[in-house]
Formats: structure tokens, sequence, C-alpha cells
């Protein structure tokens, strides 16, 4: 049926031009996707959204593309609503998006108050151009229970890897042995890592609490 229904669509005609059109902005909109992990997270979702509104507005309201069939209006009315409706879900989502995780910088001295304080440790190393690092930010670390979680049992510690050249930060990595981003270390009590726990990429909110409960376990041994 619906291969049949493509079939009485025009082959040529005006309305070609609204369709490149449409393909243009398809492209603007995939550009604006792939560099949006190397901007501010706010930043990003403005991107997106003002692409997403200006394409709607654009091959909805805008552009004066003429057909001879009665349903391009109902096309370029119901891209339109698309464009609109991205980017109120996008500014939307944004909005209403509780607190994350409470992260600290790397010290020795926070190391150290860990295992005085008996708190298992998660470190962080993640960089602003990596996809699944900003991923687990925005899911798993800004998730209610994962963030209560954290604020009440762990000591939560990040490490930016987006530039090179901090001697700390390559310590780390040595003493890691971290290979790249994301990778999320599980510290337990007494400063010891959970190997089997160690995370190396996107991870959803539910398996997440999953390790952190694992790594909580050695506190009661």
């Amino acid at each position: 049926i619906f291969s049949g229904q493509i079939e009485k669509l025009p082959r040529s005609g005006e309305w070609m031009l609204w369709v490149r059109k449409l393909m243009g902005w398809i492209l603007v909109g995939m550009a604006a996707y792939f560099i949006r992990p190397i901007l501010p997270k706010s930043l990003g979702v403005f991107l997106l959204s003002a692409v997403g509104l200006s394409a709607g507005q654009h091959l909805g309201l805008i552009d004066s593309t003429q057909a001879g069939f009665r349903a391009f209006k109902w096309l370029r009315g119901g891209v339109g609503l698309a464009g609109l409706v991205m980017a109120t879900i996008l500014i939307g989502s944004w909005v209403m998006q509780g607190p994350g995780v409470s992260w600290q910088p790397y010290s020795d001295e926070l190391i150290s108050d860990a295992r005085r304080l008996k708190k298992p440790v998660i470190i962080d190393f993640y960089a602003d151009w990596c996809a699944p690092c900003r991923e687990l930010d925005e899911i798993t670390f800004h998730d209610p229970e994962v963030v209560k979680r954290a604020g009440h049992d762990f000591i939560m510690i990040k490490v930016d890897l987006t530039r090179k050249g901090n001697p700390v930060h390559e310590r780390l990595l040595q003493k890691y042995g971290v290979k790249g981003v994301p990778t999320v270390v599980f510290l337990n009590r007494h400063g010891k890592e959970r190997h089997d726990l160690r995370l190396v990429d996107f991870l959803p909110p539910d398996k997440f609490l999953i390790r952190m409960a694992e790594v909580r376990k050695d506190q009661v041994h």
C-alpha cells in the first residue's frame, strides 16, 4: 500500500526544490548533532533546538514553494510542526532535568579522606569530546537514584582529560591503567579497585546502581 502511494507522487516539479531544501536542513541537523559533544551541554541543546525550530519555520511557513498535488500542504505543515515539537522537547527536557551527581576534582587528600571515612570512591575519567561520556553524564549521572546514592554513600571524583599535559592526570592514567574514555573506576572503602566493576562504555542507570551496590558490599566485610 505504502509503495503504491509513493508511486503516485509527482516525479518532478517545483515541490522537488522544497525536498532539496529539506535535505539541506537534514544535513545541517546532522552537523549540529555531531559537533554537540564538543560544546557545553546548554549550548548543544540550544543549537539543536534552533536548527529544528528554524527548519520547521522555513520549510513549513516561510518557504513559498507550491506544488500541484493536495497532499503537499499537509506535508509542509507536518514538517513545520515536527520542527517545533523537536525544539520544544529538547528545551523542555533540559529545563526539567534535575541536578546531577556532585563531582569533585581529584586530590590525594580526597582519597585519604575516603579511607578515613570508610567510603567507597568512584572516579570518572572523561573528556568533553567523548560521546559516551556525555551520555553517561546526561542520563546515568542525572538519574535521581544514582544522584541520591552518590551523595550519601560515595566520594565522587571526576578527572577531565579533555586537554592533555596535566601531570596529576598523567600520573593517574598510569596508576589506574586508563587506556581511553570513558573509564569509571570503583574503589572500595580500603582504596582498592574492584577491577570487575570497571566501566569503559555507557551504562544505563539501573545497571550502574548494581555496580554501586556491589562496591558498597565491601563495607560490611
